[in-house]
């Protein structure tokens, strides 16, 4: 599991702390029934983070699954990330179109743009020994150099005393992305009417005011009733927004099967400069379904904590020249041809 796991897992660290730092579209601000003064705090993060291109984070996420193969996986990261400005501007402005945003294209234009140095620890305590890998990533003009542990722990192979691997993701990623599955397609209108039903569910609060580190924050958590989504939404728009699952009876057992405990969000924003200086969430699920006449439960859980710092502070990174480094696209060629 492990070896399918890290590159994955690599990629979470580099692409997840974007994503917090990014997530609130001033447009798409929720401040429920929060004061007008609070909702402000909202908006001016959103403001504040949609402008930022650099910052580092300290990343630690569990995810702990009880089944018949159960899963538990853990992933500490630390790094500093830089975006050019205007590749960010484009991103933000494509992606305000969410019916029309090519996500692929996005995130190609997000990988080939952005400079990264991340450090992680991965453990796998799935098994009946508990694996550790240590991975280093740098990203730089498209160039993802994975560490000789990293690929180690890819191959299975002993690749010590290598620098390292590097994969020019330029013209190649989007597609593959896109193709894969992992990016979802253009937002559709059912897609559109699920998202209002789930602003209906969310329920957002602040908390008192607190710190981190040594920096005076406000504290807003906000919870999605996931249940009772589940009950607005039926199999059919579900599947019909869905990008796999097209088939509302197999969609309408996967729903009843479900029941989610917690679904919660905890944010940290500056009250001088208004960052966000750290986020919580918390999944807690559990699922009932029956299987060849046998009832099989299993559960979920997810953590995560994410705290955020340096904004604004540049960096660089060196991509070593006499690393190896194998152009995706050619790679993807040779499988279209064999």
């Amino acid at each position: 599991m492990l070896r399918k796991c890290v590159i994955l897992f690599a990629l979470i660290a580099l692409v997840f702390p974007v994503a917090l730092a990014h997530a609130d579209a001033r447009d798409d601000v929720f401040c429920g029934d929060l004061s007008q003064s609070d909702c402000q705090v909202l908006l001016d993060n959103a403001a504040a983070m949609d402008s930022l291109n650099s910052f580092a984070f300290d990343l630690s996420i569990t995810g702990v699954a009880d089944s018949e193969e159960p899963m538990r996986l853990s992933l500490e990261a630390t790094g500093q990330i830089t975006l050019d400005e205007e590749s960010l501007q484009l991103i933000n402005d494509q992606a305000a179109n969410a019916s029309e945003a090519d996500w692929g294209e996005l995130m190609e234009i997000f990988l080939t743009s952005v400079t990264a140095d991340i450090l992680i620890d991965l453990t796998d305590s799935s098994g009946a020994e508990e694996v550790k890998t240590e991975i280093r990533l740098l990203l730089k003009d498209g160039i993802m150099l994975l560490s000789a542990d990293a690929l180690s722990a890819l191959t299975g192979e002993d690749m010590s005393g290598m620098e390292g691997f590097g994969v020019d993701l330029n013209d190649a990623i989007g597609e593959l992305l896109t193709e894969s599955g992992a990016m979802p397609e253009a937002e559709s209108a059912e897609m559109q009417e699920m998202e209002e039903v789930a602003e209906s569910a969310m329920t957002i609060s602040r908390l008192a005011d607190s710190e981190v580190g040594s920096v005076a924050v406000a504290v807003f958590r906000t919870d999605l009733d996931l249940n009772a989504i589940l009950n607005l939404v039926s199999a059919e728009q579900l599947a019909a927004a869905s990008n796999d699952m097209d088939d509302p009876a197999a969609v309408r057992e996967l729903m009843d099967a479900i029941d989610v405990g917690e679904f919660s969000v905890i944010q940290y924003i500056g009250l001088d400069d208004k960052y966000t200086y750290g986020i919580d969430a918390v999944v807690d699920m559990s699922m009932s379904l029956k299987e060849n006449g046998q009832e099989m439960n299993s559960s979920i859980s997810f953590d995560m904590s994410a705290i955020l710092s340096k904004f604004g502070e540049p960096f660089d990174v060196t991509i070593p020249e006499d690393a190896f480094v194998f152009p995706l696209a050619m790679l993807m060629q040779m499988q279209a041809g064999s």
